[in-house]
């Protein structure tokens, strides 16, 4: 493969997966790099994230993405000042039919070198004292998964790019691409603060946003066929004592739990949010939000004889966030089809925080190398070729429609 690595590379997005992708960058020897928020950073979705992190996923190239997040992970709790991966395990929860249903899966997680450990019932309260299951109820626990407090990952994140040198413009809105024919040049900012227009020159651009990255491409041919879904977690205040559970995520209750460094709980969940949220323009911010108004009472529920300390809960605080979605519930990774060094890394579920180190790994190899050392194919933006996007940007979808599409 001819590829010719660039000298200067500019970021759209100044969220986990764009200051990953900065990082991982630097670490191949790019020098001139520029990361360009139309906010602040990680005034997107990074900091609503829940933070959780597993490698048990549903077909191999994600589980090798995840295996390799974890190990990612487990670095950047080495070398990033004020931030640890909690390893505490990630628990996922199913029904004995949905169990048996996964035994070919779980073949290959294994495989491909997954750890877990599997609980039936109440084995799970001698593992984790806060954790009740009912009888006929299978979990398998990720041992080396676990959970990022994003209030830390993001400043630790960005105090190491800027270290590197990494320009970072905030309150900068990206407006246009610069081109030389179908060859990338740049990008056309306008500020937020005084609405001065700015041409930014580079060798190649990354646009590393999720909820509005179609309106990004608005002067192009190639869209995404996506949804954007309200997302909603909510935080209890600390307890008196350290809590005893892995991370969760409940697939018989469509919502997630995990404790906090400060010994909380964060619940969340986008199942009373079905209807995808349709974004007018590009101005969009997540205080635009409108949160489900009963959503904590549905989780409380949810999870009082899963996690009953749950009922003796003071609540302190609650976020509102957009998650993205494809066609096929698969993330976007890769080169623009006909637009040579243009780059996507978007639309990863609600697993954008958990992708990131990766995704900025699998960007910054494309952009540097032109190929991946994981077998990304099925990430590639060029699957939506021939995709009738139009068509399917002008209907209405349910959460539900696009979460089957994962299994």
């Amino acid at each position: 493969m001819n590829h010719n690595s660039p000298k200067s590379v500019v970021i759209i997005g100044g969220g986990v997966i764009g200051m990953s992708t900065a990082f991982h960058l630097y670490e191949k020897g790019i020098r001139d790099i520029t990361i360009i928020d139309k906010g602040t950073i990680g005034s997107g979705s990074s900091l609503q994230a829940a933070g959780i992190v597993t490698c048990l996923e549903w077909n191999e190239t994600a589980i090798r993405a995840r295996i390799k997040t974890l190990d990612l992970f487990e670095h950047f709790s080495n070398i990033l000042d004020g931030y640890t991966f909690h390893q505490v395990g990630c628990l996922s929860l199913s029904s004995a039919e949905d169990y048996l249903l996964g035994e070919e899966l779980r073949t290959l997680q294994n495989e491909l070198g997954a750890k877990f450990e599997t609980y039936i019932g109440m084995e799970l309260n001698s593992r984790f004292s806060d954790v009740y299951t009912e009888p006929d109820e299978y979990g398998v626990l990720d041992i080396r998964g676990g959970y990022s407090e994003p209030h830390r990952y993001v400043p630790a994140l960005r105090k190491k790019i800027s270290d590197f040198g990494v320009n970072i413009i905030e309150n900068q809105k990206v407006v246009d691409f610069k081109f030389d024919g179908s060859k990338i040049k740049g990008v056309i900012t306008r500020s937020s603060l005084n609405n001065k227009e700015n041409i930014i020159e580079a060798e190649s651009v990354v646009c590393a946003v999720n909820a509005w990255v179609n309106q990004l491409l608005s002067p192009l041919d190639f869209k995404i066929p996506m949804n954007n879904f309200i997302h909603e977690r909510f935080v209890t205040k600390p307890f008196d004592r350290e809590l005893s559970l892995p991370a969760i995520n409940d697939r018989v209750l469509e919502s997630y739990i995990r404790g906090t460094e400060d010994n909380r709980l964060l619940v969340g969940t986008s199942a009373h949010n079905p209807q995808n949220y349709v974004m007018s323009d590009s101005s969009f911010s997540v205080d635009q939000l409108d949160p489900y108004p009963h959503a904590l009472e549905f989780l409380k529920d949810a999870f009082k004889n899963r996690v009953p300390v749950i009922n003796n809960a003071s609540w302190d605080y609650h976020t509102v966030g957009l998650i993205s979605v494809t066609v096929d519930a698969t993330p976007v990774i890769g080169p623009v089809p006909d637009c040579a060094g243009l780059y996507l890394g978007t639309n990863f579920h609600s697993g954008g925080f958990a992708y990131n180190p990766v995704a900025g790994l699998l960007l910054a190899e494309h952009v540097v190398n032109g190929e991946t050392s994981i077998n990304s194919d099925r990430y590639l933006p060029s699957r939506f070729i021939g995709f009738d996007t139009k068509s399917y940007l002008n209907k209405t979808y349910n959460i539900q429609d696009v979460e089957i599409k994962r299994h």
